[in-house]
């Protein structure tokens, strides 16, 4: 992961993603799903900085929010206090109680960069959750996004929030991996101020996009059926989202 979700940005994230992000939307996506199974004890893996703590929380039996960020979850506490929120590692979960669903949000699968640590998620999920546990995750489609970036390989995406101005300026580049499909994608956050675009921040860091069919085997691998893949937009690329059910 870059220097996003480290302390010196971790705020910039915070503030520039609700702008990006309808999170009533995103969290009633995830809720429909939920219900739709009859689930109650909910653990959200990359929960970053809470934004959908507090609705899961009020809805839900249980909810546990992981991040790998401490900085992130700092910020997530400060806005949730009664928040339960856990610093962990997704390939290596670790909890005595097992959990009815299982989430992955914000595309977050993008930082598994090899099949170890893909098999070693699922793997951990998979454990982690009580028989017949339900899994859901968000994937960047390659299959998409590859071709995207060719044509694509800077963009601007601007963010209005809480009365405040961003903008991130983004350059995509395809990694020489002829195993995976990487991407190196380096960016500079900005605030816009009248006529100022004031630098907050750069980063750069190496993420993945994955085929249905890089999915579907590790999934099976890891002792896990697909129900559902739902074809979803967001506000940069399409995403696949995948319900599956432990075996």
């Amino acid at each position: 992961m870059g220097e996003l979700y480290n302390e010196n940005l971790a705020w910039v994230y915070d503030e520039i993603y609700q702008g990006f992000i309808d999170y009533s939307a995103e969290y009633e996506f995830y809720k429909n799903l939920c219900n739709d199974h009859n689930r109650n004890r909910i653990l959200e893996i990359a929960c970053g900085t809470g934004n959908l703590a507090k609705s899961f929380t009020k809805d839900f039996n249980m909810y546990a929010g992981l991040d790998f960020s401490e900085s992130m979850l700092n910020i997530a506490k400060e806005k949730f206090p009664p928040g339960n929120f856990i610093q962990g590692d997704m390939r290596h979960l670790e909890f005595v109680n097992q959990f009815d669903t299982i989430l992955i949000t914000g595309r977050s699968t993008s930082y598994l960069l090899n099949n170890t640590d893909l098999k070693q998620t699922f793997k951990s999920v998979h454990t982690a959750l009580e028989d017949k546990g339900l899994f859901i995750f968000d994937c960047i489609n390659a299959d998409l996004f590859m071709p995207y970036i060719l044509k694509n390989r800077n963009i601007v995406h601007k963010s209005n929030s809480n009365k405040k101005q961003f903008e991130r300026d983004s350059n995509w580049v395809k990694s020489k991996s002829k195993k995976y499909h990487l991407i190196d994608w380096k960016s500079t956050y900005y605030q816009l101020k009248d006529t100022e675009k004031i630098v907050l921040g750069k980063d750069s860091t190496l993420f993945r996009a994955f085929t249905i069919k890089e999915i579907t085997k590790a999934l099976q691998h890891s002792g896990f059926k697909i129900l559902e893949i739902i074809d979803r937009e967001t506000y940069a690329f399409n995403t696949n989202v995948y319900v599956c059910k432990k075996e």
